[in-house]
């Protein structure tokens, strides 16, 4: 992959009408520099912590060859940071991509918030400019799976976009005890949870741990979840990822630094279910669910699991639970509420206009990048 011009100066300054000026870097500590001392509320979802970003840049990143472009977007006037943006570059078939650090790891993409954010439609089209202005020379910008609001702060760049994603966000707040938890839930679904029990204690019963400190077998948990879901997602015909090692490194890197939990359904010495969350002040977002199929689907060991999950972070004191993005309607069964993800796509030059046409006609429900690569594969 040819490499990005970043020889020119990539700095920005608003004219004397400017409310915002950007900058732009590949250095990626002075990046996460900027954004511990911002301090954990400057990321609104997990997705921008500085664990997950650290890991990202640090292996993710490198595997797809997508160069850092880490750009600090300040109020022009008093100098604070309104927006801290973790983007990346990665060229497709020739044509230069900006997009958020993501490779379908981030199912949230929200800017890293300072005190001098923009909260408003005009705002935020101001910052945006200066982000614009201190791209290097790229084709298109193409940042997706935006959330409106997260955290109680709006996403100032969801208030520009005007393309829905092909994805929606699964959350719901938790109530303050597991059983106005039920109370919440149809009777149907109370019904078949206990169904769902019983089923499991016919097949020799299960118990559910949540691991949420590295632990001896952490490595086999997570294989087991690699296996789990590579299992399912073949079988639907589909291209799995995850467990090849930058992915799978990746994941373990997360989990060793703290940020992320754990949770299995073990059956004596066998593995069940296991699921991927990450905790992230007040939340938990299940980013990763699989099971052992066969025989224990009777029980559902997904849902019982995820109700579980649930159950914990109940009795733990957590506010909100997301179930990820994605339209599966066992999230609904679970109590979450499905909310939009938006698109800013904004193309740069002639072949960023082609490159968005195809991407637009090609088929309706495929990304960019698979557009893009769909006669290449």
């Amino acid at each position: 992959m040819a490499q990005i011009d970043f020889d020119r100066p990539m700095r920005w300054t608003a004219n004397a009408a400017g409310r915002y000026t950007a900058e732009a870097t590949r250095d990626s500590d002075l990046f996460l520099q900027r954004a511990a001392a911002l301090g954990p509320a400057a990321a609104i979802t997990p997705f921008q912590s500085a664990d997950w970003l650290s890991a990202w840049l640090k292996l993710l990143g490198p595997s797809a060859a997508a160069e850092p472009l880490l750009i600090t977007v300040r109020d022009g006037l008093c100098g604070e940071i309104a927006m801290l943006l973790p983007l990346v570059v990665r060229r497709v078939c020739g044509v230069a991509l900006v997009e958020f650090a993501d490779l379908s790891v981030s199912d949230y993409n929200v800017p890293l918030l300072g005190p001098a954010a923009p909260s408003t439609s005009a705002a935020a089209a101001a910052a945006f400019e200066a982000v614009l202005a201190a791209l290097p020379d790229v084709d298109v910008m193409r940042l997706c799976n935006l959330p409106l609001t997260a955290g109680g702060k709006v996403n100032p760049l969801a208030l520009l976009a005007s393309s829905p994603s092909a994805s929606v966000r699964n959350v719901t707040t938790l109530p303050r005890s597991w059983d106005d938890y039920l109370e919440t839930r149809p009777r149907k679904f109370r019904k078949a949870l206990r169904q769902h029990h019983r089923a499991l204690d016919a097949l020799g019963g299960v118990r559910v741990r949540m691991v949420t400190a590295p632990v001896d077998d952490a490595a086999r948990l997570l294989g087991k979840l690699d296996q789990f879901q590579r299992a399912r997602i073949t079988a639907l015909g589909k291209r799995y990822v995850l467990d090849r090692p930058p992915y799978a490194h990746f994941y373990r890197e997360v989990f060793s630094r703290g940020q992320a939990m754990l949770s299995v359904m073990e059956s004596g010495n066998s593995v069940v279910a296991v699921a991927y969350s990450l905790l992230h002040r007040q939340s938990c977002t299940t980013v990763r669910l699989a099971h052992a199929g066969a025989e224990w689907s009777r029980g559902s060991p997904g849902i019982v699991l995820a109700s579980e999950i649930i159950r914990w972070l109940i009795d733990n004191g957590i506010e909100q639970f997301d179930l990820g993005a994605g339209g599966y309607d066992y999230k609904k069964q679970l109590g979450c509420e499905a909310q939009p993800l938006l698109v800013l796509e904004k193309a740069l030059t002639l072949k960023g206009r082609m490159a968005l046409s195809a991407w637009s006609t090609y088929s309706g429900g495929r990304s960019l990048v698979q557009s893009l690569t769909a006669k290449a594969s």
